[in-house]
């Protein structure tokens, strides 16, 4: 019984990891500007602290993988470029119209 409930608590888990950063991404991540760097820094931050500080518990440690997962799954998105950032747009050169040429080009032709 206590395999089911660890697979069950796994599934259950991924599921509210999944919806948790659909909804950052929708609402809050795609309008942060951030260095997929630093997001890739924040996440080994994150897998490591609680070995290195021996945490240990039935809450903290879901927290923590949560929150690796989450940051994880941002830095693929920032470098597959799934998250564009608003700010770039195309610059279109166009020629400027000329009204006078068309003037010009009628009078040089009657002469």
């Amino acid at each position: 019984m206590t395999t089911f409930v660890r697979v069950l608590f796994l599934i259950l888990f991924a599921i509210i990891v999944l919806a948790v950063f659909n909804l950052l991404k929708i609402f809050v991540l795609s309008k942060l500007k951030v260095n997929k760097w630093i997001v890739l820094a924040l996440a080994i931050i994150a897998f490591v602290l609680p070995i290195v500080l021996r945490i240990q518990g039935n809450i903290v440690t879901p927290v923590f993988s949560g929150i690796f997962v989450i940051l994880l799954l941002w830095f693929i998105d920032l470098q597959q470029g799934r998250i564009k950032k608003k700010d770039e747009k195309k610059v279109n050169i166009r020629p400027k119209a000329k009204p006078n040429r068309v003037k010009h080009m009628n009078k040089d032709n009657n002469k």
